[in-house]
């Protein structure tokens, strides 16, 4: 498990990127503040506070922003602002069933440029050199120095930036950060695309602190968990890969594993739109669909306490009714108290989100900022 934000004042030997960091996470998510503000709220002296300032002002990261107002005696404070334009973060998003997608982003995580290639049959090297040329059109149209790439790739993703298990693009084991850092030379940072999306949740969204469990359904489902301030990743870098959970053993519905029953051979979406275009009611086939992931979902809920449930996906696949038939299964298969106060949900911009995910993680990496 890892924890989001930096809270306590560095040691010594942690020193100045920790500093920094405390520095940068206050102004991101407090807005502009004087140093001697900064200084009180993180308990850093103020030599030190005006040393990191102005090297980060050095930088072009930060900016001073005008006065301090109001009835204070002496010489007005100088603001300053983390200058959200200042640098560019490349996003990629492989998340998709049918596509690749890729953004130029700021520091806030707002969109300044857009691509999108078809991914329809490339798989291992291919796919790979697919992304790879994605994000090379991406740095082209970049406004901004580049902070660093950022990577949301389905499956097993473990902190070295290679995906360990990715059936549907045929990754196992497969080295992404590798080749994008030797062709362009900058930092790379690659997250499973559920647990991007929980953290995109947690830094550019308002949360009232409940646990947030993001469920994704693409090539395949997946899940990413914040309880509290710390994101759960698990040792193996497994946790929230419940495609491969046997919802139902007695199912002839054989997924890419090889085992009948999971939850990808009846969830994904390429399994549903089938199904659909087999000529299927769209009722059985949601309803089917919803009661499978409310299986895999309950033992999450009633283990760990998530209280709100986003799910993710292509809109003509989850809708309103999709979330309130899963809600209705999974009070179904849980102690009622459990329950009672979940929240299942459609992430309306998950194509957002998914993009925001890896720019966290390039944030937290390269500034601190989480």
């Amino acid at each position: 498990m890892a924890d989001l934000r930096i809270t306590t004042k560095a040691l010594p030997e942690h020193n100045r990127v920790r500093n920094r960091a405390m520095l940068l996470q206050t102004l991101f998510h407090e807005g502009p503040r004087s140093r001697a503000d900064i200084a009180r709220g993180s308990g850093l002296n103020k030599v030190t506070v005006s040393t990191i300032v102005g090297e980060l002002i050095d930088q072009g990261i930060l900016v001073e922003a005008g006065h301090v107002g109001g009835g204070r005696v002496g010489k007005p404070a100088t603001l300053v602002a983390l200058d959200e334009d200042s640098r560019s973060i490349i996003s990629l998003d492989l998340s998709d069933a049918l596509s690749f997608r890729g953004a130029v982003m700021n520091l806030r995580g707002e969109v300044s440029h857009q691509r999108e290639t078809e991914v329809l049959t490339e798989r291992g090297d291919a796919a790979i050199e697919r992304a790879m040329e994605l994000a090379e059109e991406l740095l082209a149209v970049a406004p901004a120095p580049v902070l660093g790439i950022g990577v949301g790739s389905p499956g097993m993703v473990d902190r070295a930036g290679v995906v360990r298990y990715a059936p549907h693009l045929g990754w196992f084991d497969a080295d992404l950060r590798g080749p994008l850092a030797d062709r362009f030379g900058i930092p790379v940072h690659v997250v499973n695309d559920a647990n991007g999306m929980a953290l995109a949740v947690h830094t550019f969204r308002e949360n009232d602190g409940r646990s947030i469990l993001i469920v994704t359904i693409q090539r395949g489902a997946g899940a990413g968990l914040i309880v509290g301030e710390t994101l759960v990743d698990g040792v193996d870098f497994a946790a929230g890969e419940i495609g491969h959970v046997v919802v139902d053993p007695r199912r002839e519905t054989e997924c890419l594993c090889g085992r009948n029953g999971c939850l990808d051979s009846i969830v994904a979406v390429p399994q549903v739109r089938r199904r659909l275009d087999d000529g299927e009611h769209r009722d059985a086939v949601m309803d089917d669909a919803a009661e499978a992931l409310a299986a895999a979902l309950a033992p999450i809920v009633s283990l760990l306490g998530a209280t709100r449930v986003v799910l993710v996906g292509p809109q003509d696949i989850l809708d309103d009714d999709f979330a309130g038939r899963t809600r209705r299964h999974l009070t179904d298969r849980t102690f009622p108290a459990t329950t009672s106060q979940i929240g299942v949900d459609i992430g309306s911009d998950g194509g957002l989100l998914a993009l925001q995910g890896p720019v966290v993680a390039v944030l937290s990496a390269e500034l601190g900022i989480s």
